[in-house]
């Protein structure tokens, strides 16, 4: 029942009610009803998915929240399958040139023999580098054995050569002084012989010529008395002397101005080679030696000037080495003789032997030798021979891995393995480093690509230029497993990830230009995330011998002045939804309904038919 004040209410019904056993139920009405509500369960389902998916609207401004010395975080993860660690050198340099210091130390390289299995542990790049440690490593040991080869021919050439004994290295310098005074005296002579002749005065030049006689008999008693020479070497000297002599007689008789010039020169040159006989060096073969000597000390400083780029304690090393060659060159360039001569020509050569063993990692160890482990052990009697011995110590320690370059051991294993080329063997640069916001480029070559440096380890050196035959089995063949800007986000691609680039030629010359667009990505939840996306395109070139151009592997970026943002947001509000799903499931049911009518009436009236015609 119902009050009886709401009674109008049921004319508005547009719903009407018929009664239980007017109803009718039909198969085919229970057919469509199951379908319809399978198909109106599995369209809501579908709606309500759409409703929480989470979809991403991209806007595209100009970039005004980076900071102007803001950093660009680099991820990268490559291999080299056939470049030793040792052959390459990592650094960031900027547009200008500049390298950004320090940039690289944050990356890590891992030897990986031919089969991708590590050979030991990960090292830090070293950012100081300017030339790859096996580059550096053959530049010196080439001129070591030119400079090295300099010497043994210029001891063949005076092996059997009179060697004159009977001073002390007291009494020659002794002598020589004496006869350089008497040499300084004659110039002096000469000089003003010279002015005598050009006032052309005849008294004056003929006193200057008497005068200068006198001065070279003088000097002609003075090497006569000498015993800084041999009978040899005496009998050069005293023959530049008497053709001093003739040419001043002459001199003295001449009128025509061309023809004293002509012997003004030639006393000028019998003047230089006296003062080369003074020095003690009197026949040819010993101002040949001379020369060779200026030659490996050229040499010399040539080492000096290479290994000045290596790390800060090799060069401290090579360094002392080479000024210890250089005070045995500095005394065979006084014209020592005899036996000082001897023992600073075999000083010298131990000392360039002794390098040049070092260099190659040959340092001779002795039956007995014991490796120090550098304070890591617990037993202060326990030897470590090799460089994973210190590192074990240090491990067990737990102390973290040691500067690989200060311990003995490791580097004197570096050096062995450099010496040769490491067939087979890979190298595996990776890590996260930070670089400034500016046009710049990520390079992997045998040298450094800076033209200039700040304060550092390489002290303003510049990196030596290798040739294009000591770079061409830099092969850079490599695969970019990963590399990337910033943080990740979702639906991120990074079109280098996977990339492989092979190299049959060996050295070449691969380039990514890489376009970064600053992206901020805005999370449901309120939370945001700056990072960066980038496109790229490759340049890639093979090298030959007759090019000039150094093998490398780099990525060159340029940050644009466009930031993306990317928002997430739901598929739609909840009364959407609502709207959504009570459409779906309004409408199944009404089309349900016009069907199911369908279906009864036409059968019915099927029915109908078939009686009419039986009766």
């Amino acid at each position: 029942t119902m009050p009886s004040g709401l009674g109008w209410l049921r004319t508005l019904d547009v719903y009407p009610k018929a009664e239980d056993h007017l109803k009718e139920r039909t198969l085919g009405g229970g057919i469509i009803s199951l379908v319809c509500v399978v198909l109106a369960c599995t369209l809501l389902v579908t709606e309500w998915r759409q409703h929480r998916a989470v979809e991403t609207i991209d806007r595209l401004d100009v970039d005004t929240t980076s900071k102007p010395n803001g950093k660009l975080a680099v991820n990268l993860d490559i291999y080299l399958p056939s470049l030793p660690c040792d052959e390459l050198v990592t650094d960031v340099v900027d547009h200008s040139g500049l390298e950004q210091l320090s940039a690289t130390s944050t990356l890590s390289k891992l030897r990986i023999d031919r089969h991708g299995v590590p050979m030991d542990i990960p090292r830090p790049i070293q950012w100081g580098e300017a030339i790859a440690p096996a580059f550096q490593q053959r530049k010196v040991l080439s001129l070591m054995d030119q400079a090295r080869q300099h010497l043994h021919n210029t001891l063949l050439e005076i092996e059997h050569e009179e060697i004159h004994d009977g001073l002390s290295p007291e009494e020659h310098e002794e002598h020589k002084r004496e006869l350089a005074e008497q040499a300084a005296l004659l110039q002096g002579r000469l000089a003003r012989l010279t002015e005598a002749a050009k006032e052309g005065e005849a008294q004056a030049l003929t006193d200057a010529v008497e005068m200068t006689n006198a001065e070279l008999t003088q000097m002609h008693e003075a090497v006569q008395k000498s015993q800084m020479y041999s009978q040899s070497q005496r009998s050069l000297v005293l023959s530049n002397l008497h053709m001093m002599g003739r040419n001043l007689l002459r001199l003295a008789s001449l009128n025509d101005t061309a023809a004293m010039q002509k012997l003004h020169e030639a006393l000028r040159i019998r003047l230089t080679i006296l003062d080369d006989n003074v020095e003690g060096f009197v026949s040819s073969s010993d101002v040949e030696r001379r020369e060779k000597y200026k030659a490996v000390e050229e040499l010399i400083d040539d080492i000096g000037n290479v290994s000045a780029v290596t790390h800060e304690s090799a060069a401290a090393h090579m360094q002392s080495a080479v000024e210890e060659i250089k005070e045995a060159l500095a005394i065979l360039n006084k014209g020592v003789t005899g036996k000082v001569r001897l023992e600073a020509e075999e000083k010298l050569h131990v000392a360039l032997h002794k390098l040049e063993g070092e260099m190659r990692g040959e340092t001779p160890m002795s039956g007995d030798y014991c490796g120090s482990c550098y304070g890591a052990a617990e037993d202060s009697s326990k030897c470590c021979n090799t460089c994973a011995d210190v590192v074990a110590e240090y491990a067990a320690r737990k102390w973290g891995t040691p500067n690989l370059h200060t311990v003995e051991q490791c580097v004197r294993e570096q050096r062995r393995r450099a010496e040769t080329m490491e067939e087979g063997e890979g190298c595996n640069i990776y890590g996260t480093m930070q670089v400034a916001r500016v046009t710049g480029s990520l390079n992997v070559a045998p040298t450094s690509s800076a033209r200039s440096n700040a304060a550092g380890p390489r002290r303003n050196d510049v990196p030596p230029r290798l040739t294009p035959a000591e770079v061409a089995h830099f092969n850079v063949t490599h695969h970019i497993r990963r590399f990337s800007f910033g943080s990740d986000f979702p639906g991120q691609h990074n079109p280098l990830d996977g990339v492989w680039t092979h190299s049959p030629t060996g050295a070449a010359v691969a380039r990514y230009f890489l376009k970064v667009v600053p992206t901020t990505y805005e999370f449901l939840g309120g939370r945001t995330v700056r990072t960066d996306q980038f496109s790229v395109t490759q340049y890639f070139k093979p090298l030959d011998s007759s090019m000039r151009m150094s093998p490398s592997i780099s990525f060159t970026f340029e940050v644009t002045p466009l930031r993306v943002r990317k928002t997430e947001r739901r598929g739609g509000s909840l009364f959407a939804f609502l709207t959504r799903a009570a459409a779906t499931v309004g409408g199944f049911f009404a089309v349900a309904g016009m069907i199911d009518s369908f279906w009864y009436h036409s059968s019915k009236r099927l029915v109908k038919m078939q009686l009419n015609k039986q009766g």
